[in-house]
């Protein structure tokens, strides 16, 4: 993750704001606005990649997606991905009732696992992929950690009711984001294949 600290950022967009010390904008303000901005980048981006865990519990469906949660990429049960599929094909894609999983859906802050565990299984972990939503500025990979700064140096711009300039530097902050967002993270919609559910019917032959 991201090399520069607070202090860091805060000496960068002290000398775009051309202010070394704290005079017209403090520490604090500067701070609240590398938050902000952490969390926009964040979310806009999906640029923050994290892993986490689930323990599965007899006959439960649904679990508590992990903190910061926004798309979930992969759930991975012994070593195997899990297929994604959407909620109302619960009860629909198998005949069985209970057992190891093998599908899981990311809906409304849950994480469902399907079919629902059995005594084989429960206990066992399902490990889960996803991007998360973060104010730890430090979270952010080292190339997106400048346009925090440019995001706080417009809102500062702001304050000070320089409104073209802040207008110039967030028009750079919205593009950076997005071509970083293409060139780096975006994943493009599912294939049609992969939201297929297998068709494992067994034709004998002569038929």
């Amino acid at each position: 993750m991201g090399d520069m600290s607070v202090n860091d950022a805060k000496t960068e967009i002290r000398a775009i704001l051309n202010e070394p010390a704290a005079v017209f904008w403090s520490d604090a303000e500067l701070e609240n606005w590398i938050e902000q901005a952490t969390i926009d980048i964040s979310s806009k981006t999906l640029c923050i990649e994290a892993s986490g865990s689930i323990t599965l519990v007899l006959s439960q469906l649904e679990y508590t997606e992990p903190t910061g949660c926004i798309k979930v990429y992969a759930a991975n049960y012994e070593n195997k991905g899990l297929m994604k599929i959407h909620p109302r094909q619960i009860a629909h894609i198998t005949a069985v009732a209970a057992g190891a999983p093998q599908y899981y859906y990311h809906f409304a802050g849950k994480i469902g696992i399907y079919p629902i565990p059995d005594s084989g299984s429960a206990g066992d972990s399902v490990a889960i992929l996803f991007s998360k939503e973060s104010t730890t500025f430090t979270d952010l990979p080292n190339e997106y950690q400048p346009y925090a700064i440019l995001f706080a140096a417009a809102r500062a711009k702001l304050k000070d009711l320089k409104f073209a300039q802040s207008a110039q530097i967030m028009g750079q902050y919205l593009n950076s984001l997005m071509f970083h967002r293409q060139d780096l993270y975006e994943r493009g919609v599912d294939s049609k294949d992969m939201m297929k559910i297998p068709d494992r019917t067994v034709v004998a032959q002569g038929q």
